[in-house]
């Protein structure tokens, strides 16, 4: 008798699941639609990514070259491309930049806009760490759009600089 009773309490249990998904269901179906639709491939606000750096172990009087993926919607990115540069041990050798690289004011701006930056860090400008012994650092970029719309921020991974 108690394990009859058991399942019918347990069946009740399962229509009452059932009904309950019924009413949810369409809400949690509507709020992945609503958070799918509308997402385009390149974004309005600008985005700026690491595609490559040309080395992660620098000595003295190497210079870096790092490649950057510029995507914009509305191509009204401005020309100034941030820098700033982080180390783990020298913070002296710390900055933020916006003078170092400019982005050519001759260079097309169209929608869609897609191109890949080439930046050279100079060792003797850039990359020489301000203390007595090498250092490991990151460096972080970004830019804005007309709108004031900054970038995601493209972050290399750490960099070995000898002294």
């Amino acid at each position: 008798m108690k394990r009859s009773r058991f399942l019918v309490v347990n069946r009740l249990i399962l229509i009452e699941e059932q009904r309950y998904m019924r009413k949810i269901f369409p809400f949690i179906l509507l709020a992945f639609l609503a958070n799918g639709c509308g997402k385009e491939s390149i974004q309005s606000k600008p985005s700026l990514k690491v595609n490559s750096i040309s080395s992660s172990k620098l000595f003295a009087g190497d210079d870096l070259q790092v490649r950057l993926q510029l995507t914009d919607l509305e191509g009204d990115f401005l020309d100034t491309i941030w820098i700033k540069k982080t180390t783990t041990s020298c913070t002296r050798s710390n900055f933020t930049d916006s003078s170092l690289f400019k982005i050519p004011s001759d260079l097309p701006r169209t929608k869609n806009f897609s191109a890949e930056l080439i930046l050279t860090l100079n060792y003797s400008v850039v990359l020489q760490p301000r203390c007595f012994n090498s250092d490991t650092t990151t460096f972080r970029f970004w830019v804005k759009d007309k709108k004031g719309n900054k970038s995601d921020t493209a972050k290399t991974a750490p960099i070995i600089i000898s002294r």
